[in-house]
């Protein structure tokens, strides 16, 4: 089959790789969709230890082309999402649904297992969850995105009426957007710097769009709310951003760091004091968020197809990820195979 792998530190290749066999507890899936992550450029940017060949691609979903021995409740032709790992299943990390944390956990797209840039995956029988016929494939793959910013708003602690700051209207940003909507804030102002971005942020729900070279997103929510405010997202994850969330925050407020800074960075700590400043990192998600985001598609809540700027073939990712190394207006840029 085909495959789009890592060969070494900023360069992608599309190659010939073995197809997938389901092993016991596995399935194989043939891949309708998979969406290009800002982890798979940090990954190919920094190589992050993965071997030459890598399989890489952690956001998708696809049809059951093959059932290993002891699979149970899936079938041949089942449309599901997959999350992108692997675990015991029995330690407490797992037990409480935290399987990330697991010390036997193995990630798929990213080095340890091949991921779904290809044209077949396997995957967990524990790891999967079906998708209703009204979710789209598109759709279908941006749920763990989705969870991702799902994740984030949870630790954000969101009551109706707060006023919140999105910085950046990536991938990520759009979708914490889309779940503080969803969660209940009222003024959910984002800061970005792409105009395209901010077409699609207005699209999705922001009550404003502020470019922060030019205006406060701080005082945006001040002229919405007459509060400073209580939760500030960052999801840029480079150098000074996170000192610039602490400052934005209001007193007793909350910072929840959903971006992957991957440089040393520093804030002054004095500011967090004197606001009583609560920072909390988010890392990935649970199978639960995982559910509720498949269900928030489901039954309408949330929307998040607006998000997709681009659709390329797997022939088009090497050149692709040249592109996205460049600011640019895209957000999700999803890879599609033909089912």
């Amino acid at each position: 089959m085909k495959a789009a792998v890592f060969k070494k530190k900023d360069e992608m290749a599309v190659i010939d790789v073995p197809d997938p066999i389901a092993a016991v507890g596995e399935v194989v899936l043939k891949v309708h969709n998979c969406g290009i992550c800002g982890s798979d450029l940090h990954a190919v940017q920094y190589g992050l230890g993965m071997a030459p060949d890598t399989v890489m691609g952690h956001e998708f979903c696809g049809e059951i082309h093959s059932v290993g021995i002891d699979v149970n409740g899936f079938r041949v032709g089942d449309r599901v999402t997959s999350l992108p790992r692997t675990s015991c299943g029995v330690c407490d990390w797992c037990e409480r649904d935290d399987s990330m944390h697991c010390a036997k956990q193995r990630s798929l797209g990213l080095g340890q297992l091949p991921g779904a840039y290809a044209e077949f995956v396997a995957c967990t029988a524990s790891s999967l969850l079906p998708l209703p016929a009204n979710i789209s494939s598109r759709a279908g793959a941006l749920v763990e995105p989705l969870s991702v910013g799902l994740h984030g708003v949870k630790l954000a602690s969101i009551e109706p009426g707060m006023g919140v700051v999105v910085m950046g209207a990536g991938p990520i940003g759009l979708s914490t957007l889309i779940w503080a909507r969803a969660k209940g804030a009222s003024a959910i102002v984002v800061s970005e710097l792409a105009p395209g971005r901010t077409e699609l942020a207005m699209k999705l729900g922001a009550s404003a769009v502020v470019n922060p070279n030019e205006n406060d997103p701080a005082a945006a929510v001040r002229e919405i709310t007459g509060r400073p405010p209580e939760v500030v997202f960052e999801c840029i994850g480079v150098k000074s951003t996170l000192d610039s969330a602490i400052r934005m925050l209001g007193r007793h407020g909350r910072v929840v760091v959903i971006g992957v800074c991957m440089e040393a960075d520093s804030i002054h700590p004095m500011s967090c004091v004197m606001k009583e400043a609560q920072i909390n990192f988010a890392l990935a998600y649970t199978r639960g968020e995982f559910q509720e985001t498949i269900n928030a598609l489901s039954s309408g809540i949330i929307d998040a197809t607006p998000m997709i700027t681009d659709v390329i073939n797997l022939d088009q990712v090497p050149d692709m990820f040249t592109a996205l190394k460049r600011p640019g207006t895209r957000a999700k840029v999803m890879v599609e195979f033909a089912h």
